[in-house]
C-alpha cells in the first residue's frame, strides 16, 4: 500500500487521538459502559420484546445493533492502520540510516567494521 506522508501523518494522528480517548474515563463511561454494553443489551432485549415485533421496528433494531459493531470496528481499524503506518515509517528510517553506513573488513581478523559515512 502506498500512501503520502500527509496520509501517513493523518493515520498516526487519528490513532493517537483514539488511544487518547480510550484512556479518558469519560470515554469509558459514555462509550464502553453506555453505548457498547448498555445500549447493546437494550437492543438485544428489544429484539424479543412483544411490542417491538413488527418488521420496521425489527429492521431499526438490527441497524442500530450493526451500528454499534461498525463503530467498534472503525475505532480498532483506525488504530491498526496507524500502528502499521508508524511501524513502516520507523522501518524506512532504520533502512535509511543503515544505508549511510559503510561495511569494511579488518585486514588481519576479517571482522566487520561498520562506520558512519560522512
Amino acid at each position: 500500500m502506498n500512501i503520502t506522508m500527509e496520509q501517513a501523518n493523518t493515520a498516526i494522528e487519528l490513532r493517537d487521538a483514539i488511544i487518547s480517548l480510550f484512556n479518558d474515563p469519560k470515554y469509558k463511561t459514555v462509550f464502553e459502559e453506555g453505548y457498547f454494553k448498555a445500549e447493546a443489551m437494550r437492543l438485544t432485549l428489544a429484539v424479543v420484546d412483544n411490542e417491538m415485533q413488527d418488521e420496521i421496528e425489527q429492521r431499526i433494531i438490527g441497524e442500530q445493533t450493526r451500528a454499534i459493531g461498525h463503530l467498534h470496528v472503525y475505532l480498532n481499524s483506525a488504530i491498526a492502520l496507524g500502528n502499521q503506518v508508524k511501524a513502516s515509517l520507523e522501518a524506512e528510517e532504520r533502512e535509511r540510516v543503515d544505508a549511510t553506513k559503510a561495511v569494511e573488513y579488518d585486514d588481519i581478523t576479517g571482522d566487520k567494521i561498520v562506520t558512519e559515512e560522512i
